[in-house]
């Protein structure tokens, strides 16, 4: 199927289920006899999952009330999860382009302007069981600008948004300098002639930002009546001011450790992306009370790096962070040859997870990093009804969703 045609199924779908809203959003609708894994706490057998209004009602046993007159679902021997999250997500064709070249940094700058909120890539990953994705800028840029979590699906592109503003988005590392050319002499007649050129530049334009920022912020408290409103600067002080979290893309030991270093610097705690050198740096991750967005898993090459960067995946570092206590979700991330989200947790899964952690590094964990936790991650009442239903173990390479509820919707799933 190509792109266009499966944009004329998506907006055909899309104007069926608004079409149908109104009655199914008052409707009460129970599930009944699935394996309910609620994201935090151990499976229940033969499920009770009730959900009206777009949320969770109750979770239980076999033995929970059932109400009058409600719809009910027989899922017998399916296996029912949270929707998954994809805390960096791999978004293909559903944004064109995210990077703005035009200056090497942009704080203010939004990626929820950049989604196509009918994008095929949105279906293809809902088809997956992902029912929400935090969007960042590119990584070209030494700070991108500011990302967003939305959902997978919605009635209309505002309700599909479940967190804007999220994070700020840094990128360490050899990327941001890939292809920038120092003057040394002749015309600089190009933005890559300004831009920096090694890894100690795009240190210094991280440095040097939020030095800039701390100056705005001492002369927004000396005077505050008459300071000229900087949109870049008012972005970065809301990170120093611990208002607005801040995910730094570093992959290799050394930015790993600087990612680190700035942090303490400048005194806000950092969200580590990336991350395929972790492994090597868990206690002091820990130490600082750092929590990682782990890209893909499954590579068995680096996205994104200069071959200086030597940056290497092993196998046992989601294992290596459990053990030393530090919080991790499992992202599709920047690698182009990422699985599934699913398929990464469960290669996750082969290489030393249990089940009940492969499956919250893909629900409750990126639910809590990134905010959203009041809302979705997990099965409980009064959280959004977001959850799929599964042919068998999700884990489990011949299953595949059946359903998937989104606000208490079923969504159109590619099969």
């Amino acid at each position: 199927m190509n792109a266009a045609t499966l944009r004329s199924v998506v907006c055909v779908l899309w104007m069926a289920l608004l079409a149908a809203f109104g009655s199914a959003q008052d409707a009460v609708t129970v599930y009944r006899g699935a394996r309910l894994w609620p994201g935090d706490a151990p499976a229940i057998e033969h499920a009770v999952l009730i959900v009206a209004q777009g949320r969770v009602q109750a979770v239980g046993g076999e033995n929970t009330p059932i109400p009058d007159g409600a719809r009910v679902v027989d899922v017998e021997g399916q296996v029912i999860t949270p929707g998954l999250i994809d805390a960096a997500w791999n978004a293909g064709t559903a944004v064109a382009d995210a990077n703005e070249q035009s200056e090497e940094v942009t704080p203010a700058l939004h990626a929820l302007d950049n989604l196509d909120p009918q994008s095929p890539a949105l279906l293809r990953t809902r088809s997956q069981g992902v029912t929400a994705v935090h969007i960042m800028p590119g990584t070209r840029n030494v700070i991108g600008g500011m990302s967003a979590v939305v959902k997978t699906w919605g009635t209309d592109p505002a309700s599909m948004v479940l967190k804007d503003e999220a994070a700020l988005r840094i990128v360490l590392g050899a990327e941001p300098s890939i292809g920038n050319m120092p003057i040394g002499g002749g015309n600089a007649d190009s933005m890559y002639f300004r831009r920096p050129g090694t890894r100690m530049g795009v240190i210094w334009q991280v440095r040097r930002s939020f030095y800039d920022a701390k100056e705005y912020l001492a002369r927004s408290i000396d005077d505050p009546k008459h300071t000229v409103i900087d949109r870049d600067l008012e972005v970065l002080a809301r990170v120093l001011q611990g208002k607005l979290s801040a995910v730094t893309t570093a992959r290799s030991e050394q930015d790993l450790r600087t990612a680190l270093r700035l942090a303490e610097e400048f005194g806000y705690t950092p969200i580590l992306d990336e991350a395929q050198d972790a492994y090597l740096v868990a206690d002091d991750l820990h130490k600082a009370h750092v929590a990682v967005m782990v890209g893909a898993p499954s590579a068995e090459r680096v996205a994104g790096t200069g071959a200086a960067d030597g940056a290497e995946p092993r196998l046992a570092t989601l294992g290596k962070l459990r053990d030393a206590g530090v919080p991790f979700a499992i992202t599709t991330g920047t690698n182009m040859a990422a699985l599934d989200l699913v398929r990464e947790a469960t290669f996750a899964r082969r290489y030393g997870l249990s089940q009940q952690e492969a499956l919250a590094a893909v629900t409750v964990q990126p639910a809590r990093m990134l905010g959203i936790g009041d809302r979705t991650g997990t099965l409980q009442p009064g959280k959004d009804a977001d959850f799929v239903v599964w042919s068998g173990d999700p884990f489990d390479p011949a299953s595949h969703p059946l359903t998937v509820v989104v606000d208490g919707h079923d969504t159109p799933v590619l099969r």
